[in-house]
C-alpha cells in the first residue's frame, strides 16, 4: 500500500519543484519589471513616484501570480508558461526607454489571448500594475506633455 504513494510522490516531486522554481522566477521577473517601470515613469515625471512606489505594507500578489501561472499552463501548456517566464525575464532585464520601444519589443508569447484571459481573470501581478488603472495614474497619462515624453517625442 505504501509503494503506490511513494511512487506518486517521486513522480510529482519534480513537477512541484519546477512549479516552485517557476513561481520564484516569475516573482523575480515581475519585481524587476516593476523596478524598470518605476524608474522609467519617474524619469519622465516625478509625480509618478508616489503613485507607483509600493508602501511597506503593500499587498502581496503571489495568489494572483499563482492563478496566472495556472491559467497559462491550462490554456497554453507547460511550454507556454515556461516561454512566458523566460520572455518576462528577458524583457525585465532591458531598460525601458519609451513606451513605443517597449511595445515594439514585447515577445509574441506575451501578446496571446491566453495571457490576456489569464490577466483579466487573475488580476494584477504587482503593485505598480495595479496602480496603472487608478484615476491618478490615468490623469497623468492624459497630459499631452507626459504622454509625448513617454512615447519618446520631444516635450
Amino acid at each position: 500500500m505504501f509503494r503506490p504513494f511513494l511512487a506518486l510522490a517521486l513522480m510529482t516531486a519534480p513537477a512541484l519543484a519546477q512549479t516552485a522554481d517557476q513561481e520564484a522566477r516569475l516573482a523575480d521577473a515581475v519585481a524587476a519589471m516593476e523596478a524598470q517601470s518605476l524608474a522609467f515613469y519617474a524619469s519622465i515625471d516625478p509625480r509618478f513616484v508616489p503613485i507607483q512606489t509600493p508602501p511597506e505594507d503593500a499587498p502581496d500578489f503571489s495568489d494572483n501570480r499563482r492563478c496566472f501561472m495556472a491559467r497559462l499552463e491550462e490554456g497554453g501548456g507547460p511550454d507556454m508558461l515556461e516561454d512566458y517566464i523566460t520572455a518576462l525575464e528577458e524583457i525585465s532585464a532591458t531598460e525601458i526607454t519609451t513606451l513605443l520601444d517597449l511595445g515594439a519589443n514585447v515577445p509574441e508569447v506575451m501578446m496571446s489571448d491566453v495571457v490576456f484571459a489569464a490577466s483579466s481573470e487573475c488580476g494584477s501581478l504587482s503593485y505598480s500594475t495595479s496602480k496603472m488603472v487608478t484615476p491618478e495614474f490615468l490623469a497623468l497619462m492624459d497630459e499631452p506633455e507626459v504622454m509625448n515624453a513617454l512615447m519618446g517625442q520631444a516635450r
